[in-house]
C-alpha cells in the first residue's frame, strides 16, 4: 500500500512539475476569479495543494462539499502537488520566483522558513490580518471550550502547541495555521506480551530491561523498531535536555559532548540487537512493515501511519513513547499545517481563510481525525460527543491510538525554526543511521553533519 501510494504521489508530482516548468500553473492562476477583487456574488477560485492519499482526499472532498454549502460561490481546486511534504515544499519553493504558486498549500514550518527567506516576507500572508479581524476571525460556532470557568475561543481554542508552531518564525506574525497533527506511539505485540506477562514500558530505561529480556526470549527476534531515525536523535534529545539547535545565534547546537555520548549509548545497544531504526533495516523499509510481519515486537512510528502497524497476525496495543524522565514527558508534534500565498488576489486569499476556517471546526477537525489517525487540532474537538464515543466505544486500532494521543496534549515540543532547520532535521537522522551501521564513527557522523548545516 505505501509503494501504491507513493508512486500515485510521484506521478502527480510530476506532473505538476511539467506544467510548472512550461510556464503554467495547475489550476487557476492569480487574479482568476471574474473580478480581480471578487464582488460580493462574483465566482472566486483558490487552488489548494496537498499531499492526500486517494482515501484522505476523499474525506476532504467531503469537506469541500459542506464548505460549498455555505459558500457555493467559492470553488475549491484542491490536487495531489507530490510524493511527500519534501516535494511538495521543492515545488512551492521553485514557483516562488515565478509567481505561481497556489492559494493555499500543506506545509510544515520549516518549509515556510524557507519560502519566507526565498521570496521575502511578503511570499505568505501573515494570517494575523484575518485572525484579529471582527469580520473574517473565528467565531464562537467554529470551536470553544470551558477552562477553569472561563470560556475559550479563538487560537486559544486550539491545542497550545500546535498553534505556537506557526507563530516560531524568526519575523513576527503568523504564517501557518495547523490542519491535523500527529505524533509518535508505541505499537507492540499485544498477544506476545499478554503470554510474557510483560509490561508496557513507561521509560527508556525500562525498555532497554525489557528488550533484554525479549532478547533472551526470543533470540531470533529485534525487540523494537523505530521509524524515523531523526525523530529518535530529536525526541532523545529534547527528552534529556540535549542541546540540538537554536532559533537564534549559532543555530546548529547538536554537536557536543552529551549528544555524543547518548549516540554512543545507542551505538552500545543497537550492537546487542536490542532495535533497529529504518535507516538501518535496508531498502527504505518502514519498521512498521517489520513489526507487521513479526519481526519486531514492537515499533515506535506516527500516529498519522497507524494504518501501516495494523495487521491480522496477531493483536495490537498501543502506548506512550518511553520518556527519559516521566516528570519531563516530551513527544514530537508533526503533521500538516497550512499556508496562504500573497500571490493570490485580496478575494482568494480571503476565500482560503474562509475554507481553513472551515475545516478547523471543532466537528471538522473531529471529522478528519477519527477517519485518519491524525489528531484533532482544536481543545473543543476532545469535548465533542462524537469524538468522546469514538474513544469510548470499541473503535480498533485507531480508537486507542485516539485514547493514547488525547492524553499527550500538554507534552508536545517544538523545534525551533529557521533557514536550515530543516536540514539540521536531516542530519540528525543520518548521524544516527551512520553510527548504528558502523560506517562513520560518532566524531565523524557528528564533524559532516555540522559541515553539512553550516554550509546548507
Amino acid at each position: 500500500m505505501k509503494n501504491t501510494k507513493k508512486a500515485l504521489g510521484i506521478l502527480a508530482f510530476t506532473t505538476l512539475m511539467s506544467l510548472a516548468s512550461c510556464g503554467a500553473k495547475p489550476g487557476p492562476t492569480p487574479g482568476n476569479s471574474s473580478k480581480e477583487e471578487g464582488g460580493k456574488d462574483e465566482k472566486v477560485s483558490i487552488t489548494f495543494w496537498h499531499t492526500m492519499g486517494k482515501s484522505n482526499q476523499a474525506l476532504l472532498d467531503t469537506l469541500i462539499k459542506s464548505f460549498n454549502q455555505k459558500e457555493p460561490n467559492i470553488e475549491i481546486k484542491a490536487s495531489s502537488a507530490a510524493g511527500g511534504y519534501d516535494d511538495l515544499k521543492a515545488l512551492c519553493l521553485k514557483n516562488v520566483s515565478t509567481h505561481t504558486l497556489p492559494t493555499m498549500a500543506f506545509c510544515y514550518p520549516d518549509h515556510v522558513a524557507e519560502y519566507l527567506a526565498a521570496g521575502g516576507e511578503g511570499v505568505c500572508v501573515n494570517l494575523d490580518e484575518y485572525i484579529n479581524s471582527a469580520e473574517l476571525g473565528f467565531k464562537e460556532e467554529d470551536g470553544s471550550h470551558m477552562d477553569n470557568g472561563s470560556k475559550k475561543t479563538g487560537k486559544d481554542d486550539f491545542v497550545k502547541a500546535f498553534w505556537e508552531e506557526g507563530c516560531n518564525y524568526q519575523k513576527e506574525g503568523t504564517y501557518s495555521v495547523p490542519f491535523a497533527k500527529s505524533t509518535e506511539a508505541l505499537f507492540y505485540n499485544k498477544d506476545v506480551f499478554d503470554a510474557n506477562g510483560w509490561s508496557v514500558p513507561e521509560t527508556w530505561d525500562q525498555m532497554w530491561a525489557l528488550c533484554r529480556e525479549i532478547k533472551a526470549t526470543y533470540p531470533d527476534i529485534t525487540p523494537l523498531g523505530y521509524d524515523s531515525d531523526s525523530n529518535l536523535f530529536i525526541t532523545l534529545s529534547e527528552q534529556m535536555g540535549i542541546p540540538f539547535t537554536s532559533s537564534t545565534g549559532n543555530h546548529f547546537l547538536f554537536n557536543n559532548a552529551q549528544s555524543k555520548l547518548m549516540m554512543s549509548d545507542l551505538k552500545a545497544k543497537f550492537d546487542e540487537g536490542l532495535f533497529v531504526t529504518k535507516g538501518t533495516v535496508g531498502n527504505n523499509t518502514y519498521t512498521s512493515t517489520k513489526f507487521t510481519s513479526e519481526e519486531l515486537l514492537m515499533s515506535i512510528g506516527s500516529t498519522g501511519g497507524t494504518t501501516y502497524n495494523g495487521t491480522d497476525n496477531f493483536a495490537v496495543g498501543v502506548a506512550k513513547i518511553p520518556s527519559y524522565d516521566l516528570t519531563r514527558p516530551a513527544v514530537i508534534s508533526q503533521g500538516p499545517s497550512i499556508c496562504i500565498f500573497n500571490d493570490a488576489t485580496k478575494a482568494q486569499r480571503e476565500a482560503a481563510w474562509k475554507f481553513y476556517k472551515h475545516i478547523s471546526t471543532s466537528e471538522n477537525s473531529t471529522y478528519y481525525g477519527v477517519s485518519t489517525g491524525y489528531q484533532p487540532v482544536r481543545l473543543s474537538s476532545y469535548e465533542t460527543d462524537s469524538y468522546k464515543a469514538f474513544i469510548n466505544q470499541n473503535n480498533g486500532l485507531f480508537g486507542d491510538v485516539a485514547k493514547v494521543s488525547s492524553t499527550l496534549l500538554d507534552s508536545y515540543y517544538n523545534s525551533p525554526v529557521f533557514v536550515g532547520s530543516s536540514v539540521a532535521r536531516a542530519e540528525a537522522g543520518k548521524i544516527v543511521s551512520a553510527v548504528l551501521l558502523g560506517t562513520k564513527s560518532v566524531d565523524k557522523a557528528y564533524e559532516d553533519a555540522m559541515t553539512t548545516c553550516v554550509n546548507s
